[in-house]
């Protein structure tokens, strides 16, 4: 699919932002992309090259470079160097050798037409080396300190000021004039709200405790002229207040006290630390340093959408089933999306209206067996709801390039089931295959009513049902949040009972006419897909149909993608097609802990390779058998067995039957 980027990335100048999306001067951007997290960032040069060509074969134009800023390991595996010198004294200073590695990968990305999402802050969390005591605690990765931390702040510009200004030798661009560079992300799931909210913020060690306690203090002088009004607004005695007041020693206000004017106040005073956080990070990026790419904070979800609103664009994450708690003792829920489709309408009803709207981490998580799913609906959501990004997390964690098995929750790089219909996501996301839909709902949203939700049920998240509007609405049309200061309607909505719900553009159905057993569906002119549980059910895909045979979880997706864009045959044009199909992906020898609620824990997680189930499936094209060549495909992409394609009953058309004793999840199809 690599011809659908536009090479070299920039070409056609710096994204930016017109009528609330991403533009450059050629039009509309879409990115569609995926991460790389670690020392997974700082490949070799054969290593860059390959990695480039790959991305570009699956159709992804933008990688997110992630958590690069710290050592990044995991209870399995060992750290792997990220971006600073391995150094006793300080973790200030950018290592030479990863930087070139950095820029060369940078610059191989770049001429295949693949965007960079360069993250600043993630996880380096500062320690005695560089004069900050009490490492072990503060909060992990110093989330939610660094929002108000003076010195922490301004150690976060100096590597945005390290990595932005560096000039790449191998492009002659800093990534601050980088048309290559798409965007930069100033903090990863990080805001003084969510610490607060969880309980770090109260066991907070000195002088971190003093100095929030100082910019509470200065909040409150600046807010009430005297002990009188702090006293009247409060409900509290002069007395009680007078002394602390004075001298600046009003304790701050803890996450368990009731709901209180005080409590209110303190919600205020972290509101407006942090829009000064993000705000003076912004503009020392945009106005100091020269930045030219679009600015983002951190993702939704994680403090307020206002604050959000103030940067460039809108992020946001999210993870179906995602592995809990991540160290030896999780374990990960193993159940279909597809019976609820709760992630897909959750985050279109908190998309912001008028800013550009990107989801940088999303993932069914192995070993969840079902996470075939995942790609697909985020890609067909994305395009029918017009965000401007959708990103896989994560292609690849470590400096292997070449792993022969799955070793972790979230890398595609060895997950045959999700990498095998990624030319599919291409299609209907990049190339635009799938429809934006016109029809919207647009959900207002008043700022002082939100405040009044946020300080009295402590929740920074809002949606479209907050105003009343049934979420699955985001499964028919466009929908989104209108941040506004006027009235704005509050209430709960019901949700949606119909049994079949489909898009307004009628691309995109979702089928749950069996409890337990729904399935859903992309049918375009130039993509099919199905993913779900089949039931022996034939499945309508326009002018084709679908039948898939029993499979070892009852479930499978299946994926058609018109390389060229002309069809399926119906049009008369001849076309070259790709046929996907996956059920079970696992490693060789992987064992499997059944647990309580759905839970699975590997006891085993097995060797390479990994191993495919075959589909048996029979699909019915609308061309006579003899202009219809089918192929299973090697791992390579080569044509290695021919399969053969019968004369339907249904006059004029062929039937091709595919099962695992082809030993592949990927067919060539040819229609003339």
């Amino acid at each position: 699919m690599s011809h659908l980027l536009q090479a070299p990335a920039g070409q056609n100048g710096f994204i930016r932002i017109e009528n609330g999306h991403f533009v450059n001067d050629a039009g509309r951007v879409w990115l569609n992309a995926t991460n790389l997290t670690g020392s997974a960032n700082f490949p070799s040069h054969p290593d860059a090259d390959l990695l480039a060509e790959r991305l570009a074969r699956f159709g992804i134009n933008c990688v997110r470079l992630h958590y690069m800023d710290a050592n990044y390991g995991n209870f399995k595996e060992e750290p792997e160097q990220g971006i600073f010198t391995i150094d006793p004294s300080t973790q200030r200073n950018l290592d030479p050798d990863q930087m070139d590695k950095f820029d060369y990968m940078i610059s191989r990305f770049k001429a295949k037409g693949i965007y960079v999402n360069i993250n600043l802050h993630v996880a380096r969390k500062m320690d005695d080396r560089d004069g900050f005591s009490g490492s072990d605690q503060r909060p992990a990765l110093d989330k939610g300190v660094d929002n108000f931390e003076p010195r922490m702040i301004e150690l976060q510009k100096e590597f945005a000021r390290d990595v932005l200004l560096h000039r790449n030798p191998y492009t002659g661009f800093t990534y601050a004039q980088e048309p290559a560079v798409a965007m930069v992300e100033i903090n990863n799931e990080n805001a003084l709200f969510r610490q607060y909210f969880i309980g770090n913020i109260d066991k907070l060690p000195n002088p971190y405790a003093l100095e929030l306690r100082k910019q509470w203090n200065d909040w409150l002088h600046e807010n009430y002229k005297s002990v009188d009004e702090l006293s009247r607004a409060w409900s509290l005695s002069k007395e009680d207040l007078e002394s602390p007041f004075e001298k600046r020693e009003v304790a701050t206000i803890k996450r368990d006290v009731e709901y209180s004017p005080s409590r209110r106040d303190f919600y205020k005073f972290m509101y407006d630390a942090e829009h000064k956080y993000w705000t003076g990070m912004y503009a020392f990026i945009k106005d100091e340093l020269g930045v030219k790419p679009v600015v983002s904070g951190t993702q939704l979800r994680y403090t307020s959408p206002f604050l959000q609103a103030d940067l460039d664009y809108v992020d946001i994450h999210a993870y179906w089933c995602h592995p809990s708690p991540v160290n030896p003792n999780w374990e990960i829920g193993n159940v279909s999306m597809v019976n609820s489709m709760h992630y897909m309408y959750e985050l279109a009803g908190q998309r912001i209206e008028g800013k550009p709207y990107t989801i940088s981490e999303y993932n069914h998580p192995f070993p969840n067996q079902y996470g075939a799913e995942g790609q697909p609906m985020l890609r067909a959501y994305g395009r029918l709801q017009g965000w401007d990004g959708v990103f896989q997390y994560t292609y690849n964690h470590r400096k292997d390039f070449q792993p022969q098995a799955m070793t972790y929750f979230f890398d595609m790089i060895a997950r045959t089931d999700v990498l095998a219909h990624m030319p599919a996501c291409a299609a209907i996301y990049l190339r635009g295959d799938v429809q934006e839909a016109e029809e919207a709902v647009v959900a207002e949203v008043n700022h002082m009513t939100y405040f009044d939700q946020l300080s009295r049920e402590k929740k920074v998240t809002v949606g479209i049902e907050k105003a009343g509007y049934a979420p699955e609405l985001a499964l028919m049309k466009r929908t989104s949040i209108k941040l506004t200061e006027k009235p704005a309607a509050v209430g709960e909505a019901d949700h949606l009972e119909d049994r079949i719900i489909r898009s307004t553009t009628g691309e995109l159905t979702w089928n749950r006419e069996i409890e337990g057993a729904a399935y859903w569906t992309v049918n375009t002119d130039n993509t099919k897909l199905f993913t779900g549980f089949p039931e022996g059910r034939d499945i309508d895909l326009g002018e084709i149909s679908l039948k898939i045979g029993k499979t070892r979880l009852g479930w499978a997706t299946v994926s058609l993608v018109s390389q060229n864009g002309k069809g399926f045959g119906k049009n008369a044009y001849s076309s070259k097609i790709l046929l996907t199909a996956t059920g079970l992906v696992e490693n060789k020898g992987m064992e499997i802990e059944q647990l309580p609620k759905n839970k699975i824990r590997l006891s085993d997680w097995g060797e390479g390779p990994v191993q495919a189930e075959g589909i048996p499936a029979k699909i019915v094209f609308p061309l006579p058998a003899g202009k219809v060549q089918c192929y299973a495909l090697d791992a390579e992409g080569n044509r290695k067995e021919a399969v053969s394609v019968k004369k339907s009953k249904k006059r004029g058309f062929c039937e091709i039957v595919i099962g695992p004793e082809f030993k592949t999840v990927w067919y060539e199809i040819e229609t003339h």
